[in-house]
């Protein structure tokens, strides 16, 4: 009977699977389950038509987005959240969930404002639609239509999502009336067909099939790095015998950013008060501002970056003051603010960080991503991030070196460009000396920190409490997160415009071993890099988050009664990304080891993975090696 039982049921919900999965679509799951392993979903197809229309009611440009996009299921009893943004210049028209039998298919729906982590986006709207998919091989087909009331906001279009993609394509419908400009970028390592439709309209229509699913690589630097992208340049249109201007060009970016941005006041009894507290007494130009700008980086709380219209307009520097938070815009303009009460010439300044690779050449708001402050002072230009904690003036962070800038200049503007960092202004340095003491090495140590480093370090110092510090000071000077015997005797002032200095005491395990008359020692405890190898396969830039340059001197006493009788040889190599210089010497009875590594760039392109990886497997080799001594007779 129960043999008779489990027969029925296994008819029952075999006759249920084959109505519910086409058999096409179980082979394509198959096929797709293959390729991509990890993946429990797939898109089949997804296409994107845009198209642009004058509105009847406001006669202005507008813009539509149409989705049309089948997801797979590689699995049984997958589930999946469909996700759609919309800002203050753009709403949801329409939406629809159904099965690949064209019935409404069940799906939970959410919207609300967007948040990401403790940021809150204020003016990012996005609804959620989460559907589960019972069998393998069933398919679900998401329609949407997003219409722009202001064309300026449709900036980029990409060919990946978060899952992988089978065939993605891309529409773009440009009417005869108006000058939409589709410009492509980082096409060239993808095997993107085009082809392009003239009539009454031009229809651009681009195809990527096999498109792999975003997220999958560690280390990696923003997308529009290296991933291709579209991005649409809506310049102008015509109109009732009217040429309007939309974002033609620079003057035309800045003109629009200038009509935000003087809406702004500047006076506030509050702040006066404020800025009069701090820079009383101090008599140079360069304290004075040393005060504001640091006070704004120690007071206000960075909270957000929000899209829409609040994605380029700045809160009032009175709000921001009083509030004690705001986001880069507000902090540059309170910034701005308290400087120019305290009588320095300081400006409104637009960037696009390191994660950006457009110039101020495309009329775009999509170049920029962040507002600064900039200073002019003695004759000298500074740029102030306020939003950058313990960054000193006239440093500058990581990720807007040598990046654009923007200047206001009242109607005017000007286009320049942030200092790149010298490599020596992030030499960490560490000097130690050690000695065999009782089969482990033992000594004294002092490491000092500069650059991008420091910053970081000043970040988490100040938020922990004092046992909390020498345990991350500990491995910071050891270099693992489980140090041998680390005392940290003490460390400098955390001090903005010095080194972060660290003084410790130090036992090593395991880094000594005698076999007969002969000792070996192993003194490099932190063997910077060892292993790092990228993987053969890897298409994306790998991203160390800073440029590095470090160099470590440490001398080990040889021990009474023993003689050297070998060092490893040294190792270097030079190139334009990076450099290692790593030797022994020996003067006197001591041994002198020196390593110095610098990574020239924060960002590895693929083209030099070849050569990071045989630079890895040689000094993974010298770590490898050992010093030996042997006991006199």
């Amino acid at each position: 009977m129960k043999i008779r039982l489990t027969l029925l049921l296994s008819f029952l919900v075999y006759s249920v699977y084959a109505q519910k999965v086409d058999d096409i679509l179980l082979s394509k799951a198959e096929h797709l389950n293959e390729k991509y392993e990890d993946a429990n979903m797939a898109i089949l197809t997804s296409k994107s038509v845009f198209e642009f229309f004058v509105d009847k009611k406001t006669e202005e440009l507008y813009a539509s987005q149409e989705e049309d996009i089948r997801f797979l299921a590689l699995r049984a009893n997958t589930e999946f959240v469909k996700r759609n943004y919309y800002n203050d210049k753009s709403s949801i028209e329409y939406y629809s969930l159904k099965s690949d039998k064209g019935k409404s298919y069940q799906h939970d729906k959410a919207c609300g404002h967007h948040r990401s982590g403790d940021i809150f986006y204020s003016d990012a709207q996005i609804c959620g639609y989460k559907f589960n998919m019972d069998f393998k091989g069933q398919a679900v087909d998401f329609n949407s239509k997003t219409v722009y009331s202001d064309p300026r906001y449709l900036t980029k279009v990409f060919f990946h999502d978060e899952l992988p993609t089978s065939e993605r394509t891309i529409v773009i419908k440009v009417p005869s009336w108006a000058n939409i400009e589709p410009m492509e970028v980082n096409f060239e390592d993808y095997n993107i067909s085009k082809s392009v439709q003239k009539g009454e309209e031009t229809t651009y229509t681009y195809v990527l099939k096999d498109a792999e699913a975003l997220g999958q690589a560690e280390n990696a630097p923003g997308s529009l790095l290296y991933l291709p992208h579209i991005l649409l340049l809506t310049k102008s249109y015509q109109h009732k015998s009217d040429n309007i201007s939309v974002l033609s060009s620079t003057d035309d970016l800045y003109n629009w950013y200038h009509t935000l941005t003087s809406q702004l006041g500047y006076e506030d009894a509050g702040i006066s008060a404020m800025v009069q507290e701090l820079t009383a007494g101090l008599d140079t130009d360069m304290e004075k501002a040393e005060a504001i700008y640091y006070w704004v980086q120690d007071n206000i709380k960075y909270i957000a970056f929000e899209n829409g219209l609040a994605a380029f307009k700045p809160e009032e520097a009175s709000k921001v003051f009083y509030n004690r938070y705001g986001d880069c815009k507000g902090m540059a303009n309170l910034t701005k603010t308290m400087l120019r009460m305290a009588g320095f010439d300081a400006r409104l300044t637009w960037i696009g960080t390191n994660r950006i690779p457009y110039t101020y050449d495309i009329p775009s708001l999509a170049v920029d991503n962040h507002m600064i402050c900039t200073l002019f002072m003695n004759g000298q230009r500074y740029v102030l991030d306020p939003t950058e904690k313990y960054n000193p003036i006239g440093q500058h962070a990581e990720r807007i070196q040598g990046k654009q800038i923007l200047i206001e200049d009242g109607d005017n503007y000007t286009i320049d460009r942030v200092n790149v960092e010298p490599i020596e202004r992030y030499l960490n340095e560490s000097r130690l000396q050690l000695q065999v003491v009782q089969g482990n090495l033992k000594g004294k140590g002092t490491s000092t920190i500069n650059g991008e480093y420091k910053k970081n370090l000043f970040n988490y110092i100040y938020s922990l409490t004092a046992d909390d510090v020498d345990d991350l000071l500990s491995n910071v000077v050891a270099g693992s997160s489980n140090p041998d015997h680390f005392t940290i005797a003490g460390y400098s002032e955390l001090d903005r415009n010095k080194p972060l200095t660290i003084d410790y005491d130090m036992k090593l395990d395991n880094k000594v071993n005698v076999f007969d008359k002969e000792m070996y020692l192993e003194v490099d405890f932190v063997k910077d890099f060892k292993g790092l190898e990228l993987e053969e396969d890897r298409n994306i830039p790998y991203d160390f988050g800073r440029k590095v340059y470090k160099r470590t001197t440490t001398e080990i006493e040889i021990p009474q009664g023993y003689t050297l009788d070998y060092m490893p040889e040294p190792f270097a190599i030079n190139n334009d990304y990076f450099q290692f210089d790593l030797k022994y010497e020996v003067k006197g009875n001591m041994i002198i080891y020196t390593k110095e590594i610098k990574l020239l760039n924060n960002i590895l392109p693929v083209t030099a993975f070849e050569a990071w990886n045989s630079a890895v497997a040689e000094i993974s080799e010298f770590y490898n090696d050992q010093i030996i001594l042997k006991a006199d007779d």
